[in-house]
């Protein structure tokens, strides 16, 4: 008796709703077509970081492993053995303003030819509004030879988590669920009731795949406003931190803080996924904007850094920058369409030697530090554009001292800084521009002592 669930796609979305599924007592079969990602999960390897209730994900996969509850296939035909219930969360890649449909398409179509009746096909896939109808439907009503809604059920209901906090948040958060039927959303709704103990709203298709952009479209738009209340802020030389946090006393004012821009699969690519949904004449002038705005806020932050190394006697071209961090956000080894990778190309570009560290990346771009020691070695500037966590307990008083000086640190997280001052180094600079320090006195006796971060 087929009684799994079969999840296609094993990526930062796709495992940890798998594992999350084994959490609530689930049996599933995860589906992928790399085979050496699926290699490395039978063998209990994951790079994916994703910690839930004190234990990492690699640790989660090998317990659900051993027990039984989850193991992993490049082969839809074995999966379709054993399950009847099929999850897809295969993304449409952007490159540029294009959405690539051809990975997620090619997936509907081998699932078709590999459908049974009464099977349950419930997309969690960001779309392109209007897909579900016009394409995933047809396609899999072609492959499979079964008429849709009422041979087998289809349904929608978009992922809605944030990487590094996905094992809680597919358990915990709303979601939005559409059917091709009535019957197919009742159907779906019943698998996703015993992940989460969110609410389930029940809605059209059309709004279900809008919904899920509009969300993500909202965040690129906040973003966007927080790095134009930098520049005003700059214009009026107060700390747009304070800024920030004083508009935000007020109960209706929901502000973000800027940082060196906004990256990962989800909210870059939400203009357009949008856009290619309209076919009319409309433009939607508000998200392209917002979108232009995130996309240059790595090149003001390097003209920026250029600025202050000039205060010195310095420039950009030439000067050696230490980059801390390289996914996608704070905590997370993600580097699709990571503003840090972006900012550390924009540096190369305008002459910088830049050398970055990340201890939650695997050694991939030519600039990457084998240590944060060696990062900081001789920098002129240091960037702060991802934080992980094990940047909390490194010594940055002596880390810091092995840098020529004086040192510019663009601190737009107010990570490095307060440990500075605490250390008694003299900084000079607004708040919200890159500041200028200079070692306390006896910090230059800190040159001599090896200091190094394991990764």
């Amino acid at each position: 008796m087929r009684t799994q669930i079969a999840v296609i796609g094993l990526g930062y979305i796709g495992l940890p709703l798998s594992l999350a599924l084994c959490e609530r007592g689930e049996t599933v079969v995860g589906v992928d077509v790399d085979e050496r990602k699926v290699n490395e999960l039978r063998a209990g390897v994951t790079h994916v970081m994703e910690p839930y209730r004190g234990e990492s994900l690699a640790s989660i996969l090998r317990r659900h492993l051993e027990s039984g509850c989850f193991t992993a296939t490049t082969s839809l035909v074995e999966a379709a053995e054993r399950a009847d219930t099929f999850i897809v969360t295969v993304g449409l890649p952007v490159a540029g303003d294009v959405v690539d449909k051809a990975p997620l398409l090619a997936c509907v179509n081998d699932l078709g030819q590999a459908l049974s009746r009464g099977d349950l096909v419930l997309i969690r896939s960001t779309l392109v509004p209007g897909m579900m109808e016009d394409e995933i439907v047809p396609r899999l009503a072609s492959a499979s030879g079964l008429v849709p809604g009422r041979d087998f059920h289809v349904a929608y209901a978009p992922e809605r988590v944030a990487e590094g906090r996905a094992m809680e948040e597919f358990q915990t958060l709303d979601v939005v669920v559409a059917g091709l039927t009535d019957a197919c959303a009742h159907r779906a709704m019943a698998v996703l009731a015993r992940l989460t103990d969110g609410r389930l709203h029940k809605t059209s298709l059309r709004v279900a795949e809008l919904s899920k952009v509009v969300e993500n479209a909202q965040r690129d738009v906040n973003i966007a406003l927080a790095h134009e209340l930098k520049m005003v802020a700059e214009q009026h030389g107060v700390d747009v931190y304070e800024l920030i946090r004083m508009a935000n006393t007020h109960p209706r004012v929901h502000l973000l803080e800027p940082n060196i821009g906004v990256g990962g699969f989800c909210i870059p690519n939400a203009y357009a996924y949008l856009a290619a949904s309209l076919t009319s004449d409309e433009h939607i002038p508000l998200f392209s904007l917002a979108r232009q705005i995130n996309l240059t806020a790595p090149h003001r932050a390097a003209r920026q850094l250029d600025d202050a190394l000039r205060q010195i006697g310095k420039r950009l071209s030439g000067a050696r920058v230490a980059l801390l961090g390289l996914g996608m956000k704070d905590g997370s080894n993600d580097i699709r369409q990571s503003p840090a990778v972006h900012f550390a190309e924009i540096l190369a570009e305008r002459g910088a030697a830049v050398t970055a560290f990340d201890p939650t990346v695997e050694p991939y771009f030519p600039f990457q530090a084998p240590s944060l020691e060696d990062c900081l070695a001789d920098a002129d500037a240091v960037a702060v554009a991802a934080w992980q966590p094990a940047f909390d307990a490194a010594p940055w008083p002596a880390l810091l001292a092995r840098a020529r000086q004086p040192l510019v640190a663009l601190d737009l997280k107010r990570r490095l800084v307060p440990s500075l001052k605490e250390a008694g180094w003299q900084i000079r600079g607004d708040s919200h521009l890159p500041y200028i320090a200079m070692p306390a006195p006896h910090a230059s006796a800190e040159r001599d002592c090896a200091v190094e971060m394991v990764p």
